[in-house]
């Protein structure tokens, strides 16, 4: 057997690129050294490096791997474009690899943003932190954003993904929807994007909901339609856009349940301050519904007796007034848990002094007496009948 030589290889470990730190240890230990190249300590053993003929560096070795494995993975700029564009992003700048920040402009906010294809890509993440609520945008960006999109912002901007209180520009209703949503959303209204406009439309959704129309649509999902009751026969006034939200009809001659235009009522008209609007109401005496408003925070201004036919007709003297003012609601379902919300405005659009009047005016035409009946019998006729 041949002497080892340990000064033979050192040696052969020194022209591998490698500066000894201690002794020859013996072939299969590792042997403490410097790698020449990347300067990183390393303890390659002598079969391994000379014998076996590996690298003598792992860092060395692992980033000619990794340099070799991204080769491999090299993706052609023109096959980058097609997938950053199918993410709705335009590329403004030449692809600068896998790995790097690629410059590119959001198709959905018309933000430059950093794009970074691998996340995009391989992991199926959003292109774009603006759309996505990773970095927050200027309230003021955010509601001129927000009001292309056909919504007036009430409150400040909470952030992309948060509910954003606002006002349809088209419906007047107020919305909850996330910014994110908006975005994505054909309307982003839901009022609007259930309303029936179209005339046919409009007479297949009174049909499905169990009411024949009388007349012509009168254009505006607000307005009152005139219909007769299927189920029963009878005449009600409609209002398209509570029965598109209920579903059903709800005939004021079968409904056994709720207000009761035979029994004694009042007319109240009541304010929430923190919610900043007023509500008119209609309920029966002994009923507990105006308590039941101020448990939710609601605070009488004006309460009126009436008989239940008088109430009924005042109620819907204020809603048609606001209706024809084209005066949108004044809060939203959620705001409301115990209903009535569809009988609300807002105190920025009309004043207490103004609710006042129109409260006595509805009062007053109520109270008059009726051309076609007798002025001691304020109730309606058997035909006469409302949807609300």
């Amino acid at each position: 057997m041949a002497k080892i030589d340990p000064i033979a290889r050192a040696a052969a470990m020194s022209a591998r690129g490698l500066i000894l730190k201690a002794p020859y240890p013996g072939a299969d230990k590792p042997w403490p050294a410097i790698c020449k190249t990347c300067m990183q300590p390393t303890k390659s053993s002598y079969t391994s490096v000379i014998t076996k003929g590996q690298g003598p560096c792992f860092t060395c070795g692992q980033r000619k791997s990794s340099a070799a494995a991204a080769r491999k993975r090299a993706v052609p700029a023109e096959v980058a474009e097609d997938k950053i564009r199918e993410a709705n992003v335009k590329p403004l700048e030449t692809f600068p690899g896998t790995q790097g920040a690629w410059r590119g402009l959001c198709l959905t906010c018309l933000r430059e943003i950093d794009v970074w294809y691998c996340s995009v890509v391989y992991s199926g993440n959003g292109a774009c932190y603006y759309c996505s609520g990773t970095r927050q945008i200027p309230d003021a960006d955010a509601r001129a954003e927000l009001l292309t999109l056909g919504l007036e912002a009430l409150v400040p901007y909470p952030g992309s993904n948060e509910k954003w209180r606002s006002r349809c520009t088209t419906c007047k209703k107020i919305v909850d929807p996330t910014l994110c949503n908006a975005r994505k959303t054909k309307s982003p209204c839901r009022f609007c994007a259930q309303r029936a406009t179209d005339p046919e439309v409009a007479v297949e959704t009174m049909k499905e909901a169990g009411l024949r129309p009388l007349t012509a649509f009168p254009g505006n999902v607000k307005a009152v339609w005139r219909a007769e009751h299927i189920d029963c026969g009878k005449q009600v006034d409609a209002v398209l856009d509570k029965v598109i939200q209920r579903r059903r009809a709800s005939c004021i001659h079968c409904v056994q349940y709720g207000f009761k235009q035979a029994l004694p009522a009042f007319l109240y008209l009541l304010v929430h301050t923190a919610l900043g609007a007023a509500k008119i109401g209609i309920c029966n005496d002994g009923s507990g519904r105006i308590r039941t408003h101020e448990l939710n925070g609601w605070r009488q201004v004006l309460v009126t007796p009436l008989s239940g036919y008088q109430a009924v007709r005042a109620e819907q003297h204020v809603l048609n007034h606001w209706l024809a003012l084209d005066l949108p609601q004044g809060v939203s379902r959620l705001d409301m848990p115990q209903g009535g919300w569809t009988e609300t405005v807002a105190l920025r659009d009309r004043s207490l002094p103004e609710l006042r009047e129109a409260f006595d005016a509805a009062v007053a035409s109520a109270v008059r007496p009726r051309c076609s009946g007798s002025a001691t019998d304020p109730s309606p006729s058997e035909e006469d009948g409302y949807l609300f």
